[in-house]
Order: C-alpha cells, then structure tokens, then sequence
C-alpha cells in the first residue's frame, strides 16, 4: 500500500505543535509496518522549493507556496500513490489538494485535528466551512477523528461518507515505559505543572485562579509552566507573581521536568487526549486532565483524574487528587498500561492500516 501524507508544516516532531508530533508517529510507524510513505509540507519558511527535510525515519519534501514546482510534485505523487492522506482544515492549499485529487479520481482521507472544536469556531471559520469546506470534507473517502468526541462535533456541521477512528499516542522508543519506576515523590509544597503551548484554549488562567483560592484556603501549592512565549502567557502570569514560567523544554529536559511534578495538569477547552498527557502517563506522573480535553473514554482505565475546565472544577479536581493521593501509586500502573497496549504509535498504526485497507 502507498499513502501520500500532505501536511502543513515540515512533521518535526521535537515543535510544540501536537500535529507534527501525530504526522510524525503515524509516519514512522506506517514505514515500520511495511507501508510506503510520501510526505509533502507546506511551510512559508522553506528556504527553496521541493526541499528535502529529515525526521525521524522518514523525509519530507517542502514547499513555501502553491507553485509549478509543487502542483507537478503532487500529480507525480497521486499517480503513485493509492490514497492521500490530508492533514489540518482550513487553509486553501488542501482545498486545492482535494479538487486535484478528485480529478485524478484519487481517494483522500483527512484529519481535522480537532479543528472543528467549538471553542475554536468564529465566523469566518463558519463562512469558510459553508462555501468552501463542507464539500471538501463531504467528498473525502473517509475522515479521521482522533476521538469519539471529535466525530460528534464534526457532525453538527459536516456529514462525512465515513469515520475512521485512530487515537493520538507516543513514541516507546523516545518515551520507554518503565513498570519498576513509580511515583513515590512527595515534594514538601505539591508541584503542580504544565507543559505545551500557551494559549487561549490552553484555559492556564482558570488555573491559577483555582489555585490562587486553593492558596488563600491554606494549601500550599507551585505552579510551573513550561511553553513559548505569547501574549496569554503575560495575562497568565498577571494573575500571580509566584507561577514559575520555565520556557520551552524539549527532550531530556521536558522529561526532567514532568517527573520532577506530584502533579501534572492538562486544562484545555479544546483538545483531543494530548499527546504530551500521554507522555505523562507513561512516565508516570500524576495526571488530571479536563473532561473537555476529550479523555472520557479512557477515564474507565483508572489512570488519571479528571475535571471541568471552569475555575471551580479546575479546583475541585486538584482537591480530588490531593485527597486521592493514596491511589496515585497504582494510578501510574494503569497509566503505564494504557499507554504500553493501546496509546502508542506502533499500535495506533496498526489499526489505522487495517482502516485504510477497508475503505480503498
């Protein structure tokens, strides 16, 4: 089987942006099960056309805009390939990889990446999903949705010929899961932290006001943020002079960093079980994750709590966790469990290839 993989961005998966990080692992993994991949990248940095960038076990050929250059490198690709596989909504370079597609007669598969989140709609988004979008994504051979949850909100807009379902996970051979590591840790002041990028929907200042009452209740608490700068990240830390920002970590850093916490929060509005709440699990650190990150299928597992993302659930739920505390031993178990036999990138393509097998 041959699947053209057409991206925005150059699939590096050591960038905080969590979809190089997906395009990454379904990549490697797909070529180690016997399955040929092309990527080509779109990125307006790219120094020359048709670029050739290296990742971890496979490459990328970039390109800074739609050119001659780029539309013959699709044509050659389509020609090759049985299947595109289109990653990201809204920007008109996949638009025109679809209309291309469907001329050639090629199948096309794409991945939203929980780009249809209500917390990230506006009207815009809105116009553009009713005079552009809609028909592309309702064209598609199938959509590939990251969780359950995802397909439900795509429906409210969209109706796909079909769902593919292939979750988000980790690389073992980056992040290996140690079953005789276990969090026995217990810091004189509960360390709380977050890692990733720093937005809006990231919803960091719910958290510091949580824990700015926690803090005036008597319970001792610090809170390290570690990410890029932005401007959230100043209206973040407005809210207390004591948040301990880190800047961005990345390899043996962001490791140091998470096992260094009693506790790891993940706040989003708006994602899709994150793969930097997955590498916690496997290196197991505590875990408390909003509802609305989208881990509700997995909350069974017994690996992680979970909350609203509000100020008073955000609350509630680290108050849940500190009396819990008993438990996290065991949490971390079921933690490293999960992740070993189901939230990781050798298992998550297996499946995915038995999906493209079905539907071409």
């Amino acid at each position: 089987m041959k699947i053209l993989h057409f991206i925005i961005g150059k699939g590096n998966k050591q960038r905080s942006n969590g979809v190089n990080q997906v395009i990454g692992g379904i990549c490697k993994y797909s070529i180690k099960n016997e399955i040929n991949i092309r990527v080509i990248g779109y990125a307006s940095n790219a120094k020359e056309q048709g670029e050739i960038e290296y990742q971890d076990g496979f490459k990328v050929t970039v390109f800074s805009y739609l050119n001659k250059k780029l539309i013959n490198k699709l044509i050659e690709d389509m020609k090759w390939c049985d299947c595109i596989h289109m990653h990201g909504i809204y920007n008109t370079h996949n638009i025109a990889v679809g209309i291309l597609a469907r001329y050639m007669k090629i199948p096309y598969i794409i991945t939203p990446h929980n780009g249809f989140a209500p917390n990230l709609s506006n009207l815009k988004k809105k116009v553009f999903d009713f005079f552009v979008q809609k028909k592309h994504i309702e064209k598609a051979t199938a959509v590939h949705v990251i969780t359950l949850e995802e397909s439900t909100e795509i429906l409210k807009k969209i109706k796909p010929k079909k769902f593919i379902l292939a979750h988000n996970g980790i690389d073992l051979e980056d992040f290996p899961v140690n079953d005789d590591e276990i969090n026995t840790k217990i810091n004189q002041r509960l360390k709380i932290g977050y890692l990733g990028r720093i937005s809006k929907e990231k919803n960091l200042v719910n958290v510091v006001k949580s824990i700015n009452e926690l803090l005036q209740s008597g319970i001792e608490i610090d809170f390290y943020v570690a990410g890029p700068k932005s401007n959230y990240l100043k209206e973040v830390l407005s809210l207390n002079s004591s948040i301990k920002w880190v800047g961005p970590l990345y390899k043996s850093e962001k490791i140091d960093f998470i096992k260094s916490l009693d506790l790891f929060i993940h706040p989003s509005k708006a994602d899709v079980f994150s793969i930097t709440a997955i590498e916690v699990l496997a290196l197991g650190t505590t875990l408390l994750i909003t509802r609305t990150a989208k881990a509700s299928y997995f909350y069974n597992s017994k690996s992680f709590f979970m909350c609203e993302p509000s100020v008073f659930g955000i609350k509630k739920g680290i108050l849940q966790a500190i009396k819990g505390r008993k438990n996290w031993n065991c949490m971390s178990k079921n933690g490293k469990q999960l992740v070993k036999k189901t939230l990781n990138w050798n298992v998550i393509c297996k499946q995915l290839i038995k999906d493209y097998k079905e539907i071409l």
